[in-house]
């Protein structure tokens, strides 16, 4: 499927409405309707308020209940098409991810989900 031809709506889910996605989406379906062929919804994830505007989330599975659930995501696709970021290089430092790095180490199962400076800055003895 593809994003039709067409303005787009780029929101966070909370600035517009009482701050939900059902609430967004009632908005695009009643005193926006028809203005918009799609929504580009910034993160959405659990937290969306995070330390990075929700681009760290704890969670990438999980929609944060206080802006509802992939239900109401999947009503307003009805409607409109919708474009998610799908954050895979930023993740909370309150994951269960990286707090099982911080435990373990290179020995943790998801040691290789993260850079460290020295694999961004690798020496260079000879130049």
């Amino acid at each position: 499927m593809s994003i039709s031809n067409g303005v787009q709506l780029i929101t966070y889910a909370d600035r517009l409405g009482d701050g939900s996605i059902e609430s967004l989406n009632s908005l695009l379906n009643g005193a926006l309707a028809n203005l918009f062929k799609g929504v580009h919804l910034l993160p959405f994830y659990y937290p969306y308020d995070g330390e990075d505007a929700g681009f760290d989330p704890i969670d990438h599975t999980s929609v944060d209940k206080r802006l509802g659930d992939w239900g109401h995501v999947k009503k307003m696709g009805e409607s409109v098409d919708i474009m998610a970021d799908l954050i895979v290089n930023h993740m909370s430092a309150q994951s269960q991810q990286f707090r099982d790095v911080l435990q373990h180490g290179r020995d943790s199962k998801y040691w290789p989900l993260f850079l460290t400076k020295q694999d961004v800055f690798t020496s260079n003895d000879d130049a």
